[in-house]
């Protein structure tokens, strides 16, 4: 059900100033380009002003822009926590309450918290316990003796191996594997020998998991996701690799076993790690690098091998050139031999 707020009203809420119209009302955020009239957008830079004043949102939330023709504007100091705000104000979260389907296969060992959300066909296995509020979507299989947290969001078809850890307010979408068998494997005279992984899986709070990803448990001890880390789309994180807080990773990266990568690093897509590497706390990794050796502190790098992004960007330039210093290097050649 739509609700309607004013420019004003609306500018309060996400702490923003007005200039132009106070009461004009909104109902809606969009994009410049799906805006309705009644819908509130925001220009993320200078260089989108044109498309803003094409827009027909009346009202402009930006951190940049201070006036644009015929629009009203909500100055705010980042415009990317308010249109998070403004989406959260227009599209709140539904609140599913509680409910435990009689599709469901919960072992008489499980504990379950207050107003757990138990959907169709999900399996729930010996002495698990499932935190207050959590809600667990259909096809859901998970292990026993895990520990999963409050108000945690594990949407159908995810399955979560024996002995996981998983923290408060945790999101892992469909499709997620977590906890199984590490990729752990010896030679023997010509054989090929499966090493048992009798470890877990760790996961803080506030991580969010996307489709598809795989996180292995440990061979032994734990592989530890830290809380605030964000996993993307087809992810896989191998045995007792150590993820740290607040770490962003993009789709299809590949963490070999046993590497540590630091807090508030920013992975691209498509990023290779070999085992048992250490990278340092706020380290930037551009997509598609290979990287295969420790990286320290704040280091920028990119390419396949990883080196840094100056330097990679340096020899760049300069391959842009070989064509050029070939044939001046042919023709000193030829006047040589003359």
């Amino acid at each position: 059900m739509n609700f309607f707020l004013t420019a004003e009203e609306l500018a309060e809420k996400i702490n923003g100033k007005i200039t132009g119209k106070s009461d004009i009302k909104v109902s809606g955020i969009s994009d410049l380009i799906n805006a309705k009239n009644t819908d509130v957008s925001f220009i993320l830079s200078p260089k989108y002003l044109d498309s803003a004043v094409a827009s027909n949102a009346d009202v402009i939330i930006s951190d940049t822009v201070e006036q644009i023709q015929n629009k009203t504007i909500i100055k705010v100091q980042n415009v990317k926590i308010a249109y998070i705000k403004a989406i959260n104000i227009f599209h709140p979260q539904e609140k599913i309450a509680g409910k435990i389907s009689e599709k469901s296969s919960i072992s008489n060992s499980a504990q379950l918290g207050k107003d757990v959300f138990v959907d169709d066909f999900v399996v729930i296995k010996d002495s698990t316990k499932i935190g207050d509020e959590t809600y667990i979507g259909a096809g859901t299989c998970i292990g026993k003796n895990c520990i999963i947290g409050k108000n945690v969001k594990i949407f159908p078809r995810v399955i979560i191996y024996d002995n996981t850890v998983i923290g408060d307010n945790t999101i892992i979408h469909s499709g997620a594997v977590i906890g199984a068998d590490g990729f752990g494997f010896i030679e023997d005279n010509g054989q090929i020998i499966k090493v048992p992984q009798i470890g877990n899986v760790s996961i803080g709070k506030n991580v969010e998991i996307g489709c598809n990803t795989t996180i292995d448990r440990a061979s032994f001890g734990s592989t530890v996701i830290e809380d605030d880390v964000k996993i993307d789309n087809l992810v896989q994180v191998a045995h007792n690799v150590r993820i740290g807080k607040g770490t962003v990773i993009a789709a299809q990266t590949g963490i070999a076993g046993s590497t540590k990568i630091g807090k508030y690093c920013m992975i691209g897509g498509q990023v290779g790690f070999v085992d048992h590497i250490t990278i340092g706390d706020f380290v930037k990794i551009g997509a598609q690098a290979g990287v295969a050796k420790d990286l320290p502190d704040k280091s920028e790098v990119t390419g396949s091998p990883a080196r840094p992004i100056k330097e990679l960007r340096k020899a760049e330039a300069y391959m842009m050139k070989l064509e050029e210093l070939f044939k001046k290097v042919k023709e000193i050649y030829n006047k040589l031999n003359k």
